[in-house]
């Protein structure tokens, strides 16, 4: 954590992609002490401007990055080391700012050494001026999903997920949990303040949307009339309507005293998953699934504009507080901000993603990533800036690796559990390494059996891939020798009991060597004929599968638990024979 958060900036270039409108938003800000390069800023979270309008707030799971509302430009990073538990997916974070603008509640995993050495889901108050905690709110059983302060700053409302489908009201001054109100969801409670406070609204996994007196909790009114699950909620500027989104596409409005339903705008979008209403209340602007963005009219209760631009849900839409200008927070990875009088697109602030595996190519020069969504991304090893985006497959992308010549990438995709081979300047598919034929596929969906391949490698000479994977429902492995060229499997090596979570060929490719659920064992196989042999210690792995060094020796990568990659100059370097 810094000691010091003054808000002094130097002057930052910014990586410009696609076009002038989209920034790289540097993510070389705030680098931890022997850093040299970040790669990525960390998974999307919320958006939120400061109450004076002078900051655009965006949270990932490395911290809260602070930009320039009108340029973009990323200004400071307020890095938050546990706001994730140890040895869970990082995820992006909810968090609020005072009405006063000086201090932020976020969510975290509070510290261990608070704790006893536990970790434990927290909402953590800070200053902003110099980023130092101020208190600690501790009571739920589960992360938390949503926070919110009351329009007088005495009280933050706060939302459990999954585990703990709790709203929480605490006195934000002494941290003490003024009241706890169970709801009747699955998943995640979103919470929000009226602006004169009277009410908070809490919006679940259902169909309804709840609201409660602002002081004391009780609850008050029930609004029904969504034909499915509500998305989003937010209350006019005063405070006498609520609009509610919903996956049936349409917004509804409703009288916050009374409950009474008054009109309903029908979007032609499938679902609204974001809203949000402008100063003036004269228009309320919506995030659809498809990415759109959509501006209404309240007086008219007309369909005003549609911005267009995001690729994937819009997941968060917010007025900065003069009017002027809308964040949008897509799950694209990008925040875009928008003109709202003109819909003119300001800047497109780029870099945000859960990063899951990377690998150097063999010239050291670059590192590829496999993100959260299927993405695979090329970044320049000494500066971190992109150089090339292609489509890696669909669903969560769990190993990638170069082939020796550097020509081929290998993705493992949880999609259909197979690995896709794709030419590393273009993306163009050259080959699947499909695992189960129908007979297969057939057998497993009886039986109720996952499997996942959790790592691959190339041999030496590149001509044979091997993967490791299990059928983690029955607590058996798999390791495979495969044809890099056409994708044929070879040879079954292996097929048992624990999972196979690492495999490497050795320096001379004559051996397999994979580690799994063994009591912390290696196994060593002959490449050739699959006997298995007897580990030496040349055999024993170093490292993680996370912990990557370069052909040159020169720098080292490391495979952050919060998504990103951090480059590190190694201090010395392999001799070159």
């Amino acid at each position: 954590m810094k000691t010091s958060f003054s808000f002094i900036f130097t002057i930052i270039i910014a990586c410009v992609c696609c076009s002038p409108l989209t920034a790289q938003d540097n993510p070389q800000i705030g680098l931890p002490e022997g850093v040299v390069a970040r790669i990525g800023k960390g998974a999307l979270g919320e958006v939120h401007f400061s109450p004076d309008g002078s900051q655009l707030a965006i949270s990932t799971s490395i911290g809260i990055w602070f930009h320039d509302p009108e340029t973009g430009k990323a200004l400071e990073l307020l890095s938050r080391s546990h706001i994730t538990r140890p040895y869970t997916f990082a995820r992006p974070y909810a968090f609020a700012y005072s009405p006063d603008g000086k201090t932020i509640a976020s969510t975290s995993w509070d510290k261990p050494e608070r704790m006893r050495g536990r970790s434990i889901p927290a909402v953590e108050i800070w200053d902003v001026a110099t980023g130092e905690d101020k208190a600690i709110l501790i009571g739920h059983l589960w992360r938390v999903n949503s926070i919110a302060y009351s329009p007088d700053g005495e009280t933050i409302a706060t939302g459990g997920w999954e585990r703990d489908n709790t709203v929480r009201l605490w006195n934000a001054q002494t941290g003490e949990n003024i009241f706890t109100n169970k709801m009747q969801t699955k998943w995640g409670t979103f919470v929000i303040f009226a602006p004169d406070g009277t009410t908070y609204a809490t919006v679940g996994d259902v169909n309804t949307v709840h609201l409660s007196d602002g002081k004391t909790g009780k609850h008050k009114i029930m609004l029904t009339g969504h034909t499915k699950r509500v998305s989003c909620a937010a209350y006019s500027p005063d405070s006498k309507t609520i609009a509610t989104g919903s996956y049936d596409g349409t917004i509804r409005l409703w009288d916050v005293t009374t409950g009474t339903h008054k009109t309903t705008l029908s979007s032609d979008k499938e679902s609204v998953t974001s809203i949000g209403y402008s100063p003036d209340g004269n228009t309320i602007v919506c995030g659809a699934g498809n990415g759109d963005v959509q501006l209404w009219d309240t007086r008219t209760m007309k369909l005003k504009s549609t911005f267009t631009g995001h690729t994937k849900r819009t997941k968060s839409v917010v007025y900065s507080p003069d009017g002027n200008i809308i964040a949008t927070a897509s799950s694209d990875g990008t925040v875009r901000l928008w003109d709202a009088a003109t819909g003119q697109a300001k800047a497109t602030l780029i870099g945000y993603m859960r990063i899951n595996a990377a690998a150097y190519a063999p010239d050291s020069k670059t590192i590829v990533t496999g993100n959260q969504d299927g993405m695979v991304h090329f970044w320049d090893v000494s500066t971190g800036e992109l150089k090339n985006t292609f489509t890696g497959d669909r669903g969560i992308i769990f190993d990638i690796k170069y082939s020796p010549d550097g020509k081929t990438i290998a993705v493992v995709s949880s999609y259909n559990d197979r690995v896709l081979l794709r030419d590393a300047k273009t993306g163009k598919h050259k080959a699947t390494l499909e695992h189960f034929g129908l007979i297969d596929t057939i057998f497993l969906l009886l039986q109720n059996r996952e499997y996942d391949i959790n790592s691959i490698a190339y041999s030496p000479d590149g001509k044979t891939i091997v993967t490791g994977g299990d059928y983690y429902t029955v607590e058996k492995g798999t390791v495979y020798l495969w044809d890099a060229r056409v994708g044929i499997r070879k040879r079954v090596i292996f097929k048992g009991p624990g999972a196979v979570y690492t495999v490497v060929f050795s320096k001379d490719g004559k051996r397999i060597i994979a580690t799994g659920d063994w009591k912390n064992k290696v196994r060593v196989w002959d490449a050739e004929t699959g006997r298995k042999l007897t580990p030496t210690p040349a055999d024993m792995l170093s490292g993680s599968k996370g912990l990557l060094h370069s052909a040159d020796g020169a720098t080292t990568a490391h495979v952050h638990q919060n998504g990103t990659v951090r480059i590190t100059k190694r201090e010395t370097t392999l001799e070159k024979k």
